[in-house]
């Protein structure tokens, strides 16, 4: 291939690139959860990690490479970081979530309107209102 080749090809590269960071801002600013969000940043910090790598491919220089190492361990750790907050979120309003799905027993069929366990201890579990399935008394 000549060099205008490459050129018209790099060109073309880095303006679906574009346009991929553009959509991916767009659904960092809108959202609408903040699992959305994280998923953006994670995907907007990969689009930047392919423009440093065609730069890179088309200068010919590998200046910037140390910097792609850096941006995928702080992408990796960004996002790991970010699922273990929504988990323990999401730990932490389990209020909700019926204990027969932990414990594997069956459900009397009474509603306890979102609040599993404050009606008073489950029988036959020794658990104490609002104790985890794993929690002694």
């Amino acid at each position: 291939m000549t060099a205008t080749a490459h050129e018209a090809i790099a060109t073309v590269i880095a303006g679906l690139l574009l346009a991929a960071g553009l959509m991916v801002t767009l659904r960092m600013v809108l959202g609408p959860s903040t699992l959305d969000r994280a998923v953006a940043l994670d995907a907007l910090v990969a689009v930047v990690m392919a423009g440093i790598g065609l730069q890179t491919a088309v200068r010919g220089n590998a200046f910037y490479l140390p910097v792609l190492l850096v941006l995928s361990f702080l992408g990796f750790t960004g996002s790991v970081g970010v699922a273990r907050f929504m988990a323990l979120r999401d730990e932490a309003g389990t209020g909700d979530v019926d204990e027969s799905q932990d414990t594997g027993e069956e459900g009397n069929g009474e509603e306890d309107n979102g609040r599993a366990g404050d009606a008073g201890p489950a029988e036959g579990t020794g658990r104490r209102p609002g104790q985890g399935p794993g929690e002694a008394r």
